[in-house]
């Protein structure tokens, strides 16, 4: 058994806030927390020319600058062969890898080797065509489950994936995502109008489309002037949206800075989230911090984060599920919204907080040491 301080060697393609998404921001939140617990020696791999943290994290971060622009699995290959030579100038260290930043030589290291894939996209496909063009990412993530130590799951139906692709169980570790919660916001719920959230990239996969559906017909049946749909974000979809779906009642905010965010977490009343496919999605974990009820799908992992207590888990690509939720949500009393609100906050306090889940990381980060 090793004594002393551990060494961990975490690689990424990106870090937030220089690469935008929720696995960047997975690997900064996690990196902060893991170097508050002050138990590890952390050296970071990232492409990115500018330092990400500051001195006082004491983390240590090699800067491998590289330009992803191009055939993205080429590009993954040849950066992954840029971190292998590190990954053997530290023979002691665990590495704990997002994305495919470790392809190149893994079944040399791989007995070392944490691979997280987060939200398991190419196994959640829809249709046909998109089954195909995802069949190399398919390939590449069964290659890397194949050669790697462990491979990370965020819970639910993410770990019944994992555990059809994956003939040995054990390499299986459930470690959720997880959020910073501020105080619990005070809420209030007018009885008679609702303002309802929706946080995501305009894209396909986050069912935006049944959402405007489900207001269309909500419309139709005389809720337009009780309902407010307040939708955040940007996208290869945003435009053609904001143009098909001109509701009175629908609010395209675009792109919303932080500060922004958070304040419309807790000033609407409901977040909506009918995505198609997902992990275990941050903004539902952010909206459930700023004690908001929850509507979202039931795929990936959200089952883990929402049930009857905090809000509606629904059928994916259901509009009458959708409609159905936020027509039960609208006839509730105040009390009873306030019911959920709360046992959201409780959720993220309980189960998905970043000390919380970086305490889940060096438990497994522990299995190693005593392996050797």
């Amino acid at each position: 058994m090793k004594t002393g301080r551990q060494q961990l060697l975490f690689i990424t393609d990106g870090i937030f806030p220089h690469a935008i998404g929720g696995m960047q921001r997975h690997s900064a939140c996690l990196l902060e927390a893991l170097a508050l617990k002050d138990v590890l020696d952390i050296t970071v791999v990232h492409p990115h020319p500018e330092k990400v943290f500051k001195a006082e994290t004491r983390i240590k971060e090699i800067q491998v600058p590289f330009d992803f622009n191009g055939f993205y699995i080429r590009q993954c290959y040849e950066y992954s062969k840029l971190t292998h030579r590190i990954i053997l100038e530290h023979p002691e260290a665990v590495v704990y890898a997002q994305g495919f930043s470790v392809l190149y030589g893994l079944p040399e290291t791989g007995h070392r080797v944490i691979i997280n894939p987060h939200g398991l996209e190419p196994f959640q496909s829809l249709t046909t065509t998109e089954k195909l063009k995802t069949l190399p990412m398919r390939y590449m993530e069964r290659y890397q489950f194949r050669h790697a130590a462990r491979v990370v799951s965020l819970g639910g139906r993410l770990t019944d994936i994992l555990q059809k692709e994956i003939s040995t169980p054990s390499k299986i570790a459930v470690l959720p995502n997880a959020v910073n919660p501020g105080p619990k916001p005070e809420r209030t719920f007018a009885k008679d109008r609702l303002e309802l959230l929706f946080v995501g990239r305009f894209a396909f996969n986050k069912g935006i489309n049944l959402l405007m559906e489900a207001v269309r017909q909500l419309n139709n049946e005389g809720y337009q002037h009780r309902l407010q749909f307040n939708l955040v974000g940007k996208g290869p979809l945003y435009e053609q949206y904001r143009h098909e779906y001109n509701f009175d009642n629908v609010n395209f905010v675009g792109f919303a800075d932080d500060d922004t965010l958070n304040a419309l977490y807790r000033s609407n009343d409901l977040f909506v989230f009918p995505t198609r496919f997902e992990g275990m999605p941050t903004v539902v974990l952010e909206a459930m911090a700023a004690a908001m009820p929850v509507i979202v799908s039931d795929t990936g992992a959200t089952a883990e984060l929402v049930n009857s207590d905090n809000g509606f888990l629904i059928e994916k690509d259901n509009v009458r599920a959708l409609k159905w939720a936020i027509q039960r949500f609208y006839q509730l009393q105040p009390e009873e919204r306030l019911a959920l609100a709360d046992c959201s906050y409780q959720k993220v306090q309980e189960k998905f907080t970043w000390p919380r889940v970086a305490q889940m990381h060096l438990e497994l980060f522990d299995t190693f040491r005593a392996q050797s």
